[in-house]
């Protein structure tokens, strides 16, 4: 459970950061207006992704309550399927304030999107 809470929520703080992967090639395509709206279009999607994943934590943690782990007794499969599963959201959430500060930034309101 300790290596899944850190990778996963490690992938929440490298998304804040704005270090995870990125491919440069497409990024440099584009520039001002077109660079935000291929951000947003991506966030768009990446939030469409995490949404169905978090979705198919929440019926693995169902399924998995109930089952406990043959080495530890009192450890559920569920708390896995369910750690992912808070993590994902924390990610779709990140993107979906990612998408408000673009859209504001977009508007000509990039005080109140920092706001």
């Amino acid at each position: 459970l300790t290596c899944v809470l850190t990778t996963y929520f490690g992938s929440v703080v490298v998304l804040i950061a704005r270090e995870h992967i990125r491919v440069e090639m497409i990024d440099s395509w584009f520039t001002g207006r077109g660079a935000a709206v291929l951000g947003i279009a991506v966030d768009l999607l990446m939030t469409w992704f995490l949404l169905a994943v978090a979705f198919g934590c929440f019926l693995m943690t169902s399924a998995t309550w109930t089952t406990f782990t043959a080495s530890m007794a009192w450890f559920r499969m569920g708390y896995v399927y369910a750690a992912v599963g808070v993590a994902v959201t924390a990610m779709a959430l990140v993107l979906v304030l990612d998408i408000y500060v673009q859209l504001m930034v977009l508007a000509g309101r990039r005080k109140e999107a920092e706001a």
